[in-house]
């Protein structure tokens, strides 16, 4: 069971003529998206006047840094942590532990949140702090987020190019496994601690829309956010490839280790069976923002036996 005693990453799988031809394609873009992306005068030199930004959210914090609105950010959530120049934000919890008094005294002139709690969403604006609510869950919301985004900010420009970049992106990786065999991909969180029970994309999710792009089939055959399915069902759904990604504390080497051994015992699984099983630590796979094509790009090379780590889609953004 090499896939899983090693813990592949990608860069340590074998060459391969899909490596080569990612390769050579998202090259090819990089400097065209690069220059577009580019706000005028440089980050550093934009900052709209009077505007303060509180960013709830990893994925609009990470929005408003590739419009080049990180010098207006005044706060943020202690999730927001990508990339790096937004760990010097100061910042105000998360929605549910909200620090009110640190976000009044930051004086943000609009704060951007994405969650299912109106009750957050009033405790802002009750602040007096106008409060725009967005929604992330497909793809489709997340090109409306971007755009709500630079309307607010005035970077609609800035906004349309991001856009249009991204659904560059996907449709670029899309054309390279077009063709391809589409095995069933089953995308999992580890299993909680104590319970072999394990939480996996529905059909409709963001990360299904993701598995799609990459040439795969989502493996849950039912609509829902992220159902928490036991491991008899994971034998009846019959994945061929497995792709369980471990971020935070699953990280931490013996929880990969029992992570690990956990998927070695279901052998009936064919992923398992055929050394199929990935153990992924990257955060941005599940996260609807301006690397949704590098994510992209990343699942294909796994669920098509793609080439080493390096390449990268249209614009370089500094993710490992």
């Amino acid at each position: 069971m090499q896939a899983l005693a090693a813990r592949p990453r990608i860069g340590d799988m074998k060459h391969s003529t899909l490596y080569t031809v990612l390769a050579a394609a998202m090259a090819a873009a990089l400097a065209v998206g690069c220059q577009e992306s580019a706000p005028p005068g440089g980050e550093d030199d934009f900052k709209p006047k009077g505007l303060r930004i509180l960013s709830l959210t990893p994925n609009v914090t990470e929005i408003l840094f590739s419009l080049g609105l990180g010098n207006s950010i005044v706060g943020r959530s202690t999730h927001c942590d990508f990339p790096k120049e937004a760990r010097t934000i100061p910042a105000v919890g998360d929605t549910l532990h909200l620090n009110l008094e640190r976000i009044v005294s930051l004086e943000p002139t609009v704060a951007f949140i994405i969650t299912k709690r109106a009750d957050v969403v009033r405790t802002i604006e009750g602040l007096g702090i106008r409060t725009v609510a967005l929604e992330s869950d497909t793809m489709a919301e997340l090109m409306e987020t971007i755009d709500v985004i630079g309307r607010e900010t005035g970077r609609t420009a800035p906004a349309k190019t991001l856009r249009e970049d991204i659904q560059h992106e996907l449709r670029e990786v899309r054309r390279l496994v077009e063709g391809r065999p589409r095995p069933k991909v089953l995308f999992a969180f580890p299993m909680t601690v104590g319970s072999p029970n394990m939480m996996v994309a529905g059909r409709g999710t963001f990360v299904d829309e993701l598995l799609n792009v990459a040439g795969g089939e989502n493996a849950f055959p039912e609509t829902a956010d992220w159902p928490t399915i036991t491991p008899q069902r994971a034998i009846q759904l019959a994945p061929e490839v497995v792709i369980i990604n471990a971020v935070g504390k699953d990280a931490a080497p013996d929880r990969l280790k029992a992570i690990s051994q956990a998927w070695l015992n279901w052998k009936s699984i064919p992923a398992v069976a055929n050394s199929r099983v990935y153990i992924l630590q990257d955060e941005f796979l599940t996260i609807p923002g301006p690397t949704v094509g590098l994510a992209a790009e990343r699942l294909a090379r796994i669920i098509h036996r793609g080439g080493p780590r390096g390449i990268r889609p249209l614009r370089e953004r500094n993710r490992p």
